[in-house]
């Protein structure tokens, strides 16, 4: 089987390869930052499952399986840390992060649509496309994010963005005036009898736990 551990072997085996320099256990274990004989026993499990081929005290080198493997691992790091980097604005390290930590779960068509979407910014960015711009602000501004009003503070407004209700219970709230789009304030929970108490217009409503659990609003 081969985990996330053996592609990152695969990754970094590929790259010193890439460097055109002669790649051992001693310079992987370099590159990784961990003992020689942690690097040697994985290294002998690359080349159990046909990926790489060690000479004795000699060099390493990745089979063209191997090399492939290495090669789209690295490929799916660098298309997520250009994502996290040049369309989100994320510094270097924390995108390299990131990508490190996702590029083990993607699948061939996410991969080529990521760089698909990739290639499109970069032409708009080079084409000076005014919509780059206007992206890179609007990523800057704090948003509200939806959070469920069993999980918002007292006097917390928002409004309503979805309704997770099923029925019955959703065309009650919806009866009630309870929509998506609608402006409302959570004033407090009542511990006696275990209320949510919610300012809609003039009204005051109290909602039972179940019921306040279905209503996502916008909040910090």
């Amino acid at each position: 089987m081969i985990t996330a551990r053996i592609e990152d072997y695969l990754e970094e085996l590929f790259l010193l390869e890439c460097t055109g320099g002669e790649v051992t256990v001693t310079g992987l274990a370099e590159r990784l930052k961990i003992t020689k004989g942690t690097v040697t026993a994985t290294i002998q499990k690359l080349v159990e499952l046909g990926l790489a081929e060690h000479e004795r005290y000699g060099a390493l080198r990745l089979t063209d399986e191997g090399r492939r493997k290495g090669m789209i691992t690295f490929r799916r790091h660098e298309g997520f840390r250009a994502f996290f980097h040049e369309m989100l604005g994320l510094d270097r390290e924390h995108s390299s992060e990131m990508a490190c930590n996702m590029e083990h779960y993607v699948d061939n068509i996410t991969e080529e649509r990521l760089y698909a979407l990739l290639e499109y910014f970069r032409r708009a960015r080079a084409e000076h496309e005014p919509w780059v711009d206007e992206a890179f602000i609007a990523i800057e501004k704090p948003i509200l994010l939806p959070m469920p009003l069993t999980l918002c503070e007292p006097n917390t407004k928002g409004v309503i963005l979805r309704l997770t209700a099923t029925e019955p219970l959703r065309k009650k709230l919806l009866d009630i005036g309870l929509q998506t789009g609608t402006a409302i304030t959570y004033l407090n929970f009542n511990h006696e009898n275990n209320t949510y108490k919610i300012q809609l217009k003039r009204n005051v409503i109290e909602l039972q736990q179940n019921e306040a659990a279905t209503i996502w609003i916008n909040s910090k």
